[in-house]
């Protein structure tokens, strides 16, 4: 994948490395599938909200705008630093709406903000890694009654290691480090700064979901006391998430 200045919406440079990196495009699509069936399989313990369909395809609208906009505000004072708040919207729209459209806007933000903000071309590893920014904390919120703060801190713990360790810092050493330095040392040199981002978003987060279930509509978010769906006949039961 090489480094390029691109110019927005021109196609045949931003993913002009469909036939030349194939792997990449491989990747995302297992990556994809394994979602699919993911979503297929395991069922969200929590109800988190009652939205319409409508309600939820305009939620995604809006958040997907968002982080496209926030996406193209990255800061990169050199190659491998990012200093950005995608990882927030990210974390909102699972927060809000579940792991399944937490993933759908994190990843469309991202392929949206590489086709009219590119820094190069479209890197699906990075692509992934914003998508699942988004689904972690989904699943965290689905499938646990414990306290906001608590599973906060453990979805950024958790992005942190898999994706802003792991993914984008793979997806970024693929175009600016490999046959320089190994993985590890550009890890290393690139990891104390994206703690510290890392800290700042998660900051805002726990903010953000000590504020939300006091301003949404309790009608439409079920933040404070999640519903869990017996399967004995219709009866729900209310469970605190505190």
């Amino acid at each position: 994948m090489n480094n390029l200045l691109v110019s927005a919406f021109d196609f045949s440079v931003i993913f002009g490395n469909i036939l030349s990196e194939w792997y990449y495009y491989a990747f995302l699509l297992a990556v994809l599938a394994a979602l699919v069936a993911l979503f297929i399989l395991k069922k969200p313990r929590f109800e988190r909200n009652r939205l319409t369909r409508t309600q939820r395809l305009s939620y995604v609208a809006v958040l997907t705008a968002l982080c496209t906009v926030v996406n193209s505000f990255t800061y990169y004072p050199v190659s491998y630093i990012a200093i950005s708040f995608v990882s927030s919207v990210c974390f909102i729209a699972g927060y809000l709406l579940g792991a399944k459209l937490g993933f759908a806007v994190g990843f469309i933000g991202d392929l949206i903000g590489g086709i009219i903000f590119p820094a190069g071309v479209y890197n699906p590893i990075i692509g992934v890694a914003s998508g699942l920014m988004g689904m972690i904390p989904g699943l965290y919120f689905e499938n646990s009654s414990r306290n906001a703060y608590v599973l906060t801190a453990l979805s950024f713990l958790t992005t942190l290691i898999v994706c802003t360790s792991g993914l984008n810092t793979f997806g970024l050493w693929l175009v600016y480090g490999m046959g320089k330095k190994s993985f590890f040392v550009y890890l290393w040199a690139r990891l104390p700064f994206q703690v510290l981002v890392a800290a700042g978003n998660a900051a805002i987060c726990c903010a953000l979901a000590g504020i939300f279930p006091r301003i949404l509509p309790k009608s439409r978010f079920l933040l404070e006391r999640p519903v869990v769906k017996e399967k004995e006949g219709e009866k729900e039961k209310e469970i605190s998430a505190a």
